[in-house]
């Protein structure tokens, strides 16, 4: 690895970006740097200085902190028997498995998790030790075990990033968004049960009994989503089941999911999975 500038490059020596390093170093310091690759930093022993974005985190014993990629950080620990877990990966790497706008949203800045988190945290490190673990044993199958820590790892994050934005807005829209999704509750019943028929606005919101204006503005202001774009996750996530049996053409999984386009069934899902179904599907059967 070198650092050009601020930015730091080469940080991955094996062919799958995924480095971790456990470091014992008793006067360790990084200087300010950035790279693409998202950063997990566990401190095992010991505490732990990091600084992003001028932002000053002190880290105690058992602190996580999440850095994304391109933000600039300083790393320093003068303290004797200490103990940093350092985790990189990149991201796009998952793009078949997570849509890349989504997660970039919830995951675009950087997150401290501390024991006082019951939520995430006890299943973080959790993750966090079995990486460890298998680290050590360097088992075939490598690769596949990271990509699976490292996607449970993300989705808590994201869960973790969604609790904090909700309860920033709790007191401003908990009881409009309560009664929006009693009011939409048919709609999405209907969604469920017709997802694979031609179905159309105006019939999800007569299904509600609502004029379609009015639904398609309630439906946003509660999920935050257009109609369409729920509607086409929904089926793209019924497919996605579909495609791990090879049995089942790309063309009959679209039209079993409700496309009666196969052009328009691999535009869509390229866009929801950043892959086309048949990439999607000989990644399944790699791993």
């Amino acid at each position: 690895m070198r650092i050009e500038g601020l930015h730091e490059k080469g940080i991955f020596e094996e062919p799958f970006p995924f480095r971790v390093i456990v470091d014992r170093n008793p006067h360790f310091h990084y200087p300010s740097h950035w790279h693409n690759a998202y950063e997990i930093i566990y401190v095992a022993e010991q505490s732990f200085i990091v600084t992003v974005n001028a932002q000053r985190y002190v880290l105690d014993k058992g602190d996580i902190l999440f850095i994304p990629g391109g933000h600039i950080h300083t790393c320093e620990g003068e303290v004797p028997d200490g103990v940093r877990v350092f985790i990189n990966f990149e991201l796009e790497d998952f793009h078949c498995y997570l849509s890349m706008e989504d997660a970039k949203s919830c995951l675009s800045a950087e997150q401290l998790i501390t024991p006082a988190n019951l939520e995430v945290y006890p299943r973080i490190v959790s993750e966090i030790k079995k990486i460890l673990q298998f680290n050590v044993q360097k088992e075939s199958v490598g690769i596949l075990y990271y990509i699976a820590r490292i996607l449970d790892i993300l989705v808590l994050l994201c869960h973790n990033a969604s609790m904090r934005q909700t309860m920033a807005a709790a007191g401003l829209n908990k009881g409009k968004k309560k009664v929006g999704l009693q009011k939409i509750s048919k709609s999405l019943t209907f969604i469920q049960e017709n997802y694979m028929r031609d179905i159309h606005l105006r019939d999800v919101a007569g299904a509600a009994g609502f004029s379609e204006y009015y639904f398609a503005r309630l439906f946003k202001e509660t999920t935050e989503k257009s109609f369409h774009w729920y509607l086409n996750a929904y089926r793209v996530k019924k497919a996605e089941a579909l495609l791990m049996d090879s049995t089942y053409s790309i063309g009959d999984v679209a039209q079993a999911v409700g496309f009666n386009s196969l052009i328009t069934f691999d535009r869509v899902f390229h866009q929801l999975k950043g892959c086309s179904p048949e990439e999607f599907r000989k990644l399944q059967v790699r791993f």
